[in-house]
């Protein structure tokens, strides 16, 4: 969090308070990068018993800092001449600035030799191992980077305290490769400010996930590796991979595994339970949205009836909308589909003239009918034979 704090406030508060998280082909490559790393290995001797010749690798150190207030996870600790030098690991090759990296990796590194400092342990500089290159970029631990690292975790306190998110950058180069710029929203929050430069284009992640139905007799679902497979009576007669499941929809008597459970819930991904006849029983889910404060803002927006109203109008000129789409997609009936597209066109109109959310009741009520009315004419008529 001190990283990113020293990288822009503004992600710190979305993940650090209202618990907001969106995974990017970074943060993937990131993780990747520490595999090795991540299994622990080796041992930190105490600071008494480190000999000066002694030379030591250990991995995957947690510490805590009580004075400094704040724990840290180490990639790799080695010692030499009775010194600890911590490394952190990096994706990609060595940036070509000044000092070979960037102020959030150095001031990171930081953190964690001040801990190890807490702890006993003698530490003047760090290393900074870039995967993709191969190269080790020594940190030293000057007066400056030290005041920078302490200014930074203060800050960092202060933000969170204060119940209040930090606003965006501006126009800034840093946005686009972040994770969370879909939640953040800098460009969109800027012009609703100022209405001066219009946002950039935001790549939308393709999402090919669809939902899984199973309804065979005493079916059992169960996890292998990727896969979610099926079988009954011990037999195997479906499987598909877990990454392209968006939902497990379950009809009747179907069993699912405990480990199964546990992953779909570890990955979002709802489980919903029904009888035999189809009706809805309940759901299964993972953790889901943690945003407090979010949820506290819709909560109180609820008791507004003009923004309950301007919500649901949004909803409805959407639904319509996309009525009058597949219309003209699908049409084929005999006669021209120009008196339905009208009619749709009209409730729209009604849509946005609702000042009640009665008035857009009755619209959203006059579009379905429309819609409804004309959808046999939107299907393929096969003879029954």
């Amino acid at each position: 969090m001190v990283n990113e704090y020293v990288y822009c406030p503004r992600p710190v508060y979305l993940e650090w308070v209202q618990g907001e998280w969106a995974e990017s082909a970074d943060t993937t490559q990131g993780r990747h990068a520490h595999r090795r790393v991540d299994k622990a290995s080796g041992t930190l001797p105490a600071p008494e018993d480190l000999e000066q010749e002694e030379r030591i690798h250990a991995r995957s150190l947690t510490l805590t800092s009580p004075k400094l207030g704040l724990v840290a996870r180490l990639d790799l600790v080695e010692t030499e001449d009775g010194c600890v030098i911590p490394v952190d690991y990096k994706r990609g090759s060595r940036p070509h600035v000044a000092h070979a990296a960037y102020a959030p990796e150095r001031v990171q590194l930081c953190v964690q030799a001040m801990i190890l400092e807490d702890h006993g342990y003698r530490c003047e500089e760090g290393v900074l191992y870039f995967v993709e290159s191969r190269e080790r970029v020594p940190v030293r631990f000057d007066d400056e980077l030290r005041e920078q690292t302490l200014s930074a975790i203060s800050g960092l306190r202060l933000t969170t305290a204060g119940g209040r998110i930090p606003v965006p950058l501006d126009d800034s180069p840093k946005c686009p490769r972040c994770s969370l710029v879909g939640i953040c929203l800098p460009d969109e929050v800027n012009f609703l400010k100022r209405q001066q430069t219009p946002p950039r284009a935001i790549a939308v992640g393709l999402t090919e996930a669809l939902p899984m139905h199973v309804q065979a007799h005493r079916a059992k679902i169960g996890k292998s590796g990727e896969l979610l497979e099926v079988t009954v009576e011990d037999k195997r007669v479906a499987a598909a991979r877990i990454g392209e499941v968006s939902q497990l929809v379950l009809m009747g008597n179907v069993y699912v595994t405990t480990p199964t459970l546990h992953e779909l819930m570890r990955r979002e991904i709802p489980v919903s339970w029904h009888g035999y006849d189809g009706w809805f029983l309940g759901y299964s889910a993972g953790m889901g949205h943690k945003n407090v404060e979010l949820r506290t803002a819709q909560y109180q927006a609820s008791f507004d009836e003009q923004i309950c109203l301007n919500l649901a109008k949004g909803w409805v000129k959407a639904k319509i909308h996309n009525c009058r789409i597949l219309t003209r997609r699908n049409w084929r009936g005999e006669s021209p589909a120009d008196p339905v597209l009208l009619r749709l066109e009209q409730a729209q109109s009604a849509v946005r003239r609702a000042h009640t959310l009665a008035e857009l009741l009755g619209a959203e009520g006059n579009g379905a009918a429309v819609y409804f009315g004309a959808f046999s004419n939107l299907i393929t008529q096969q003879s029954v034979i």
